[in-house]
This record gives structure tokens, C-alpha cells and sequence, in this order.
């Protein structure tokens, strides 16, 4: 801090004069010139200004879509996830809930036959 005083106490000390003895004469056109040539600048500022407001708003827009963009690829990437592990289980569970051998339905179908043949047979055998 005290450096900054000392550069600003030397500055003022080491100033350059201002001589305003002089004075510039313009005539009408150059100042209507001058006054034209303001205005169009200043409409040019001011729409500028505009794009540039727009401008930020329209990147706000962007980054506003940007993170909900990578919220929603999170998100698809956590049910992707979800979705394989799932897979993954069913695959165990079908290979757990396959059908033994002794539950083969050609097997309880012969079993049927069997039985009821033999209970027609010895049905046959007591009437006789």
C-alpha cells in the first residue's frame, strides 16, 4: 500500500504540463459530422448492448442445458447399469428354477398311463 502513494505522490510530481492556450475552431458541417458520426455510434452501442444481452442469456440458456444434459446421461448410465445387473439376475434365477430331471412332464405323463392302466386292469380283475 505504501508503495502505491509514493508511485502516485512521484506521478503528480512528474506530470506533463497542459498548455491550454490552444483552441481548435471547427465549423458547422465538421461539428454535424461529428454530432452524426455520435449518434450512429451511440445506435451501434446500444445494439451492441442488446446482443450482447442476448448473447449472455442465450449462454445461460446453454449452460443450464448443458448440466441437465449431464444429469440425464448420469442418469441413463445408472439405469443402463441397473438394467444389466437385472440381467444378470434373472439369468441366475432361470438357471435356478429349471425343471429337475423327475419333473419332466413326459414323466408324470407316463406315470399317468401307467397307473391307469394298471387300475383298469385290476379293476378288470375283480369284476372277473
Amino acid at each position: 500500500m505504501r508503495y502505491l502513494i509514493y508511485i502516485l505522490l512521484l506521478g503528480t510530481l512528474f506530470s506533463q504540463e497542459v498548455d491550454t492556450t490552444k483552441t481548435y475552431t471547427f465549423t458547422e458541417e465538421e461539428v454535424l459530422g461529428f454530432t452524426n458520426t455520435i449518434k450512429e455510434l451511440e445506435l451501434k452501442d446500444s445494439l451492441n448492448v442488446s446482443l450482447v444481452g442476448d448473447l449472455e442469456s442465450q449462454l445461460q440458456l446453454f449452460e443450464e442445458n448443458s448440466a441437465i444434459d449431464s444429469m440425464l446421461i448420469a442418469n441413463k448410465t445408472l439405469q443402463i447399469n441397473l438394467l444389466k445387473d437385472t440381467n444378470e439376475l434373472l439369468e441366475q434365477k432361470v438357471k435356478l428354477v429349471r425343471p429337475k430331471w423327475y419333473e419332466n412332464k413326459w414323466l408324470y405323463f407316463t406315470y399317468g398311463v401307467l397307473m391307469t392302466a394298471t387300475s383298469v386292469k385290476l379293476a378288470g380283475q375283480i369284476v372277473d
